[in-house]
């Protein structure tokens, strides 16, 4: 397994495992609309990469084959600080603890390379197989927001996570 930042050639594969709108929003989150496009995913990668950079797109690949992409989002400089953001894993490798692989290779870049003293998340309170993940890595849970995102005509409560820096063990 090997953690590379992201390139435009992998956009439509990770596309291609959003197959619904609950989909979007649980595994992309809100800033795309339905359906969610190749040019949605492009243009959020190209407005991160302005500077200064707020945007650290990473994908796992094995073998050439592509697991799973998440980012680095919301880098706050000033404040030392960033988001864990689009976990998004291959419905091929889902529940096989790659994820987990992954967010530890994001995070040592987070703490070692960008020297952030803190990582957060937001994760809806029924994904309960990437709470357990989040926590088995070393997120805190900290609080939820209520009913704050809205797929279809349901709505969504959100939990909020965050690690430190001297939290991290890697």
């Amino acid at each position: 397994m090997e953690i590379v930042p992201l390139k435009f050639k992998y956009i439509p594969e990770i596309v291609s495992w959003i197959k619904s709108e609950p989909d979007m929003v649980k595994w992309a989150g809100r800033i795309f609309t339905w359906p969610m496009t190749q040019k949605q995913f492009k243009e959020h990668i190209k407005e991160g990469k302005t500077q200064p950079q707020t945007l650290f797109p990473f994908v796992m690949v094995n073998d050439n084959r592509l697991v799973g992409y998440c980012e680095l989002s919301s880098f706050h400089r000033h404040s030392d600080q960033a988001s864990l953001t689009r976990v998004i894993i291959s419905p091929e490798y889902r529940n096989k603890g790659m994820a987990k692989v992954m967010i530890k290779e994001v995070l040592n870049f987070g703490f070692k390379t960008l020297d952030l003293n803190r990582v957060s998340l937001g994760v809806f309170d029924f994904n309960e197989a990437a709470i357990k993940c989040y926590k088995n890595i070393g997120f805190l849970l900290e609080g939820t927001t209520r009913e704050s995102a809205k797929a279809g005509n349901t709505y969504w409560n959100c939990h909020l996570m965050s690690i430190l820096k001297r939290e991290w063990k890697y």
